[in-house]
C-alpha cells in the first residue's frame, strides 16, 4: 500500500530541508531545539493532551560514580495500580523528555497510570550500552519508588517509540538476565530490534519516507560506537532465547524501514511463547503516528497503546 495521502504533504516539507549527510550531532541539536523554541511546526496536526494533576522531576543516580539523570514524572488525579517507565526516540542520539511530554500526558491520562518519563544519556557522549543502562536503571528506580508514588511495585511497564522501542526491549532483556524486577508490559512502536539492518525493508523503504537507510547507518553507528551489532542488549532479535519475556506490544508502520524489525520480533516472542499484540498500520510512515489531530488511525494507534496498558494494569 503506497503512503496515506494525507501523510505525503507532511513527508515533502520534512525532506525538502534534510540534515547534510554529516552535520555533526551538536548542531543537529541545537537545530532541534530552536524549533522546538520556534513552536511545533506540526501542531495543527498533533491533539493537545490532557493536564495532568502532579508533574515533577527527580535526578536518579546511575551506574557510574557521578553519574545522573533526570526523570520527568506524571501522576493523574486518578489513578489505578501502576506505573509506566517511557523511553523517547531520536536514534540514541537526539531527542529529550520534552519531545515525549505529549505522549506521557496521554498515556498518564488515559491509561490512569503514573508515568516516568526518562532523559537517558546519549550517543556519541555515551555510546552504547550506556542508553540501555540508563533506562535500566531508571526502571529499577521506578520500582523502588513504588511505596512513596502510589502504586503496585508488580505493576510497573516499559514503552518507548523508535530508539526509545529498542530500549524497552533491552530492559526487559536485562531485567531477565540479572533476575530483577521483570517488566509486566512491554510497548514498542516503531522500534529498531536489529542493528545489523538485515530486515528486507531497509532496502523498500531506503529513501523518501521520513527516515532513510543512510541516517539509520548513522544513527546505528554512532550509537555502538565499535560494538557488536548482534549483542542481544543493542539488537534484541539477536538473543538466542526470548522466552520468559513480558507480554508486549509491538506497532509498527508499514512504510518504514524498520517495519521488518518489528514484524521478525513480534513472530519471533510469539514463538517463545511470549503474549504479542502486534499491528503494522497500512500507510504510515516512521513518526507518523503522533499526527493524532490528522489522522483517525493515528488516534486508533494512540487508543491501541493506551487500552493495552490499562487492560494490563487493571486484571
Amino acid at each position: 500500500m503506497p503512503v496515506d495521502p494525507q501523510i505525503a504533504p507532511l513527508i515533502a516539507m520534512i525532506h525538502s530541508q534534510p540534515p547534510a549527510p554529516h552535520d555533526p550531532v551538536a548542531r543537529r541539536r541545537m537545530n532541534a531545539e530552536r524549533k522546538a523554541e520556534g513552536g511545533n511546526p506540526y501542531g495543527d496536526y498533533v491533539q493537545e493532551e490532557p493536564e495532568i494533576a502532579t508533574v515533577f522531576e527527580e535526578k536518579v543516580k546511575v551506574a557510574d560514580p557521578d553519574g545522573e539523570i533526570t526523570v520527568r514524572v506524571y501522576r493523574p488525579a486518578e489513578e489505578n495500580a501502576g506505573a509506566m517507565v517511557l523511553f523517547h526516540g531520536g536514534g540514541w542520539l537526539m531527542g529529550t523528555i520534552d519531545d515525549s511530554d505529549r505522549r506521557s500526558r496521554a498515556i498518564a491520562a488515559g491509561a490512569g497510570v503514573v508515568v516516568v518519563n526518562v532523559d537517558y544519556r546519549l550517543a556519541p557522549e555515551f555510546p552504547f550500552p550506556v542508553p540501555a543502562e540508563d533506562c535500566y536503571r531508571a526502571f529499577e528506580w521506578t520500582v523502588e519508588q513504588a511505596g512513596r508514588l502510589g502504586f503496585d511495585p508488580a505493576r510497573v511497564g516499559v514503552g518507548g517509540e523508535s530508539a526509545g522501542g529498542n530500549l524497552s526491549a533491552a530492559v526487559s532483556l536485562l531485567a531477565k538476565e540479572r533476575g530483577g524486577p521483570m517488566p509486566v508490559i512491554q510497548v514498542m512502536e516503531i522500534p529498531a530490534f536489529d542493528l545489523t539492518m538485515s530486515s528486507s525493508t531497509v532496502e523498500t523503504y531506503a529513501e523518501g519516507h521520513v527516515l532513510t537507510k543512510s541516517e539509520l547507518e548513522w544513527c546505528v553507528g554512532t550509537y555502538l560506537s565499535g560494538h557488536d551489532a548482534t549483542d542481544p542488549i543493542a539488537s534484541p532479535l539477536h538473543a538466542a532465547d526470548l522466552s520468559g519475556l513480558p507480554p508486549a506490544v509491538i506497532l509498527s508502520a508499514e512504510c518504514d524501514p524498520l517495519a521488518g524489525d518489528a514484524r521478525r520480533y513480534a513472530a519471533r516472542l510469539a514463538e517463545a511463547g511470549v503474549p504479542v499484540t502486534f499491528r503494522e498500520f497500512p500507510g504510515h510512515v516512521h513518526g507518523s503516528h503522533t499526527l493524532t489531530g490528522m489522522l483517525a488511525s493515528s488516534r486508533e494507534w494512540r487508543a491501541t497503546v493506551v487500552n493495552s496498558i490499562t487492560t494490563t494494569m487493571t486484571h
